[in-house]
């Protein structure tokens, strides 16, 4: 007879059992937590962006605007006019292309752009960007030379 030390059908079953349980328990875990993840990113991008593109209108002396296409969870920037019945001319570069957000995260605010003026302020705006899980966060423009502020909301939709 063999007496070689294994483990019996039975226990390996039950191994099997307790793995599967705790990754059926952890999956909603991990998909929770990528998405608040997703939706922290998209909010931190668009606050630098706005940072960016505050500093730029002040060191090009130009106009830009920031422009938010709710609908489709896009927004780009581009040059503003400098008279009101020319359209925005697009920007070239890394910061000129339309910029999307991750899947299941939307964004909306009081009007679909906000403006930034040579001398360094900025139409006062709260963007909200959320998931479809309800938390979020709201990006805070306020106007004159000031940085972003971000602030974690609950409940956001």
């Amino acid at each position: 007879m063999n007496s070689r030390p294994a483990f019996t059908l039975i226990e390996l079953t039950l191994v099997a059992v307790i793995i599967l349980v705790l990754l059926g328990l952890s999956t909603p875990l991990f998909k929770r937590s990528f998405s608040d993840l997703a939706v922290k990113d998209a909010a931190y991008n668009i606050s630098k962006l706005i940072n960016y593109i505050q500093e730029k209108a002040v060191l090009e002396t130009k106009a830009f605007k920031l422009v938010f296409d709710f609908e489709k969870g896009r927004y780009r920037v581009l040059e503003a006019s400098p008279s009101a019945g020319q359209p925005e001319k697009k920007i070239t570069g890394r910061f000129g292309r339309i910029f999307d957000l991750p899947q299941g995260v939307s964004f909306k605010a009081p009007k679909n752009f906000i403006t930034f003026y040579p001398d360094g302020h900025c139409d006062e705006v709260d963007i909200d960007v959320f998931a479809r899980a309800g938390t979020g966060y709201k990006i805070s423009a306020k106007g004159f030379g000031s940085l972003t502020r971000i602030k974690e909301i609950k409940d956001a939709e």
